[in-house]
């Protein structure tokens, strides 16, 4: 490898993931690779169509400037390789999992942080995942002071995903999920801009069959070539989900799913749908908990996820009540750190009102003042 201030830093593929091994170990994160830019996405007109078709839900953040999205180098030309990482927020899905989040019972008394989407249930991963990632990324300054690196937690306009899939992180399932075969999909993901130049990596547009660095391996024997979906005739993930959001080519419509219903809308739910919510408060996690690949993962050993992710303590102190009628300054006290804080108080008292009104088995009366 060279560290020439002057020119390029080039290293090779075999010498990064040596030194990503290491470095992602040390700031727990579970999967890392590299793409080679500029790249071709293959799946690119599949989200061009999506967006187009209006799937995005109004979420215009994921319309705006598809260029950009699909090639990082149209704003930032001196890029040369986008690094890709992975850190778990839980080692799958137990079989019959209970929580409601994950298709259980919506009528037991339980505690309401149970019906939360896991991933929102500690720390936000904006705070927790940015930060191992540049920790990696200091690391490899250590290296080469010189590197030129811009780290993004699903912030910046990338379509992460696809990205991950032809890292070689893993596959990309018909729930929509990226899944790793051991780690199962419950994965955080993020990314780096580099200005490195490494040499052996999959041409760009190919998938690689496998991550620079991985705490699992993907499979015991790789196969020749990558796959872009490993999940075969399994339509568990369609079958379950309540509002019809999938589509059996792997599609998701946005308008129709549970997790934009109950954080990214602003104002009510479709007119006549509100008894699809169930007992779900924040999130969904339907789809992921019925994957075949997500059960066999949690009856795998593997490292512990960043304690951070874990419910915290003090989300105790609240009954699914009190959310029905929380303040703005109380809201922004206990979850202004947390991924909860996306819905917004006025959202938080609307997903638990609906609640409320769904175990009660009686049409919902909200204040909607």
């Amino acid at each position: 490898m060279t560290a020439d201030a002057a020119g390029p830093i080039r290293t090779t593929a075999a010498e990064l993931g040596g030194l990503l091994a290491g470095l992602c170990a040390d700031h727990r994160i579970d999967l890392a690779g590299a793409v080679a830019l500029p790249c071709p996405l293959p799946l690119a007109d599949r989200y061009l169509d999506w967006v187009q078709a209006g799937k995005h839900a109004g979420l215009e953040y994921l319309a705006r400037d598809p260029e950009a999205r699909l090639d990082p180098t149209l704003r930032t030309p001196q890029a040369s390789t986008l690094l890709v990482f992975a850190q778990g927020y839980t080692r799958g899905w137990p079989a019959g999992d209970a929580d409601p989040s994950a298709g259980g019972s919506a009528d037991e008394p339980i505690p309401w942080i149970d019906r939360v989407a896991r991933y929102a249930r500690g720390r936000d991963y904006h705070e927790v995942f940015l930060g191992d990632i540049k920790g990696v990324l200091a690391g490899l300054r250590r290296v080469w002071p010189a590197l030129t690196a811009h780290a993004s937690t699903d912030t910046g306009p990338y379509l992460e995903r696809e990205y991950a899939w032809l890292a070689g992180l893993g596959f990309l399932g018909r729930n929509t999920c990226l899944i790793h075969e051991r780690l199962g999909s419950g994965l955080f993901l993020g990314v780096a801009l580099t200005d490195l130049q490494v040499d052996g990596l999959a041409e760009p547009g190919e998938p690689a069959v496998r991550p620079l660095y991985g705490v699992s391996p993907r499979r015991a024997q790789p196969p020749p070539e990558a796959y872009l979906s490993a999940c075969g005739s399994c339509t568990r993930c369609i079958d379950a989900c309540p509002t019809a959001a999938l589509d059996p080519d792997g599609g998701l419509d946005a308008r129709s799913c549970l997790s934009t219903w109950t954080i990214e809308l602003q104002g009510e739910a479709p007119v006549g749908r509100e008894a699809e919510q169930g007992g779900i408060l924040f999130g969904c996690d339907i789809c992921q908990a019925v994957c075949p690949w997500n059960q066999r993962a949690f009856n795998r050993p593997a490292p512990p996820v960043p304690g951070e992710y874990a419910a915290l303590p003090e989300h105790g102190d609240l009954e699914l009540e009190d959310l029905a009628t929380i303040g703005g300054e109380e809201f922004r006290a206990r979850f202004r750190r947390t991924p909860l804080w996306r819905s917004h108080p006025e959202g938080m008292r609307r997903n638990a009102r609906r609640v409320l009104a769904n175990l009660a088995g009686s049409p919902e009366e909200e204040d909607r003042s």
